[in-house]
């Protein structure tokens, strides 16, 4: 018998259908050669993860979007590079770390609208031709699993964790991967060699190893700094089966250089298809 002092429970929310044809990821990166790097600039702000940033690269003809994310204090996913501007949104830096209504509360630069992850989501609803890449910054296991299960939780939430189809997750160590798989089964990879471990040491022997373990772990793709370029890597990558990008590249000749090599793709702030052409 239910009392009256017992609250009845939530009913849960309805996972939603993948819309019929609805691209994964994987295919989504097969037709792009250009990643916006923090959502790309704008008003030349580099990295503002805004939504004016997103509609301005998405009408030039940008698919595939670079996110930076971070935790706020109530341990949501908000998108932000880092929080040591404190010139960019009022009351908020690394010393003053917002809560996720805050930090939406609050204008970048008084001008720009900042997004959460859970209006990461809702965007990608309503845009079905992007795919997302993730850069979520942490390397210790006990904050990038919360930071994952803050995610799940948003997606689960709203019903659209078939939205993970359409988001590569970088990580940045093999046994970052290991764990985040014992979080839920994201279906796309990509390792970043920034943060890595085992420090990258720009030969064409270790890029062998960590391609080779990429393929091995269904890992789809790597990505590196430009100033580890090497003519030889493309045919690496492809020896292996998997993607090579390279970051950040804003100059339009040296992009087509490494397109023309065989690179996959390259990260940018401001480069648009048209500028490739």
């Amino acid at each position: 018998m239910v009392t009256d002092s017992v609250e009845a429970e939530e009913p849960a929310v309805q996972e939603k259908t993948k819309p019929a044809g609805e691209l994964s990821a994987a295919e989504i990166l097969s037709n792009s050669k250009l990643v916006a790097h923090g959502m790309g600039s704008i008003g030349g702000l580099t990295t503002p993860n805004c939504v004016e940033s997103f509609l301005a690269q998405y009408e030039a003809g940008i698919r595939v979007f670079e996110v930076d994310l971070r935790l706020t204090r109530d341990a949501k996913n908000v998108l932000r590079h880092d929080w040591w501007n404190a010139s960019w949104q009022n009351g908020i830096d690394w010393a003053r770390i917002p809560t996720r209504d805050k930090f939406l509360s609050e204008k970048i630069l008084d001008k720009y609208t900042p997004l959460s992850f859970r209006d990461l989501l809702l965007l990608m609803e309503q845009y079905p031709d992007i795919c997302i890449i993730t850069d979520t910054k942490f390397t210790e296991s006990d904050a990038f699993f919360l930071q994952f299960d803050a995610m799940l939780a948003d997606a689960r939430e709203l019903g659209l964790t078939y939205l993970f189809d359409r988001i590569v997750i970088q990580v940045y160590s093999g046994n970052m991967r290991t764990a985040l798989n014992n979080i839920y089964p994201f279906p796309h990879y990509i390792y970043t060699l920034y943060q890595d471990e085992t420090p990258f040491t720009g030969t064409k022997e270790d890029l062998e190893k960590k391609a080779a373990y990429c393929a091995e772990r269904g890992i789809g793709g790597i990505t590196m700094s430009s100033a580890w370029w090497n003519p030889a890597f493309p045919g690496i990558a492809k020896k292996y089966g998997i993607q090579l990008y390279l970051y950040t590249v804003n100059d339009a000749a040296q992009a087509r250089q490494y397109l023309d090599a065989g690179c996959s793709g390259v990260y940018s702030d401001s480069l648009t298809p048209s500028d490739l052409s």
